[in-house]
């Protein structure tokens, strides 16, 4: 008898278990906007009004979506998908196609998206998986384009490099598998060439390390997440 009621509570027990593994959420889906600010500095060749007009194009907004599995608790992997754009427009001096650097009307259309897989954690704070702590480390590729303008001639600049980031978050229920959660995100990614469309001519041109395209920004986002 004792043998028997042993066995039955190791297997309630194991049932329990499998249980409980089984509710734990395994996917996770995020879609964000937000604010977002690249860091990097304005190249010292830049004085005066063009100065300020760069320091302008820094702040930006973001979109972005996140799919994640887990294979328990707490590890799992997932894609990243991340969008920076910002634009503006201003009177500085510019460097005109026919005529040498001149002061003139600019435009700027700046985009920078980054795709790449996730290594991410998670903790439940919550034994009821309500609320958790979410952080996230990324590696991909990160593309820029500006479709600019300079006086009466649009320009297009493109390039890509390698990318990273790094993720911190916190996704709190609001009903049932939906969630609500805020995240803070850092990318970072440098580009060394560029091609530059202009005027009917297409030029790919190296970067020096002063001229160098810093990618880098800071995002601050919130949204909504399903936990499935």
């Amino acid at each position: 008898m004792k043998k028997l009621s042993l066995l039955f509570m190791m297997s309630a027990l194991a049932f329990g278990v499998k249980a409980q593994d089984k509710d734990v959420p395994r996917f996770r889906i995020a879609v964000n906007g937000g604010y977002s600010y690249r860091i990097g500095k304005v190249p010292s060749s830049f004085s005066g009004d063009a100065r300020d007009y760069m320091k302008r194009l820094k702040s930006g907004f973001n979109v972005g979506a996140d799919v994640q599995y887990y294979f328990n608790d707490e590890w799992g992997v997932g894609v990243k998908y991340l969008r920076f754009q910002a634009s503006g427009s201003g009177v500085v001096a510019a460097e005109s196609p026919s005529d040498g650097y001149m002061r003139t009307n600019v435009a700027d259309n700046i985009g920078i998206t980054f795709y790449g897989a996730t290594f991410c954690g998670r903790v439940y704070t919550k034994s009821d998986y309500s609320q958790a702590f979410l952080i996230g480390a990324s590696l991909g590729y990160m593309r820029y384009r500006d479709n600019g303008q300079v006086a009466a001639y649009p320009v297009t600049i493109k390039g890509g490099a390698l990318g990273s980031g790094l993720d911190v978050g916190y996704d709190i229920r609001i009903v049932r598998k939906l969630y609500a959660g805020a995240q803070f995100s850092y990318l970072a990614g440098t580009v060394g060439r560029v091609t530059i469309e202009r005027a009917g001519m297409t030029e790919t041109r190296e970067l020096k390390d002063d001229q160098r395209e810093n990618l880098s920004h800071l995002s601050l986002s919130a949204g909504l997440r399903f936990h499935l």
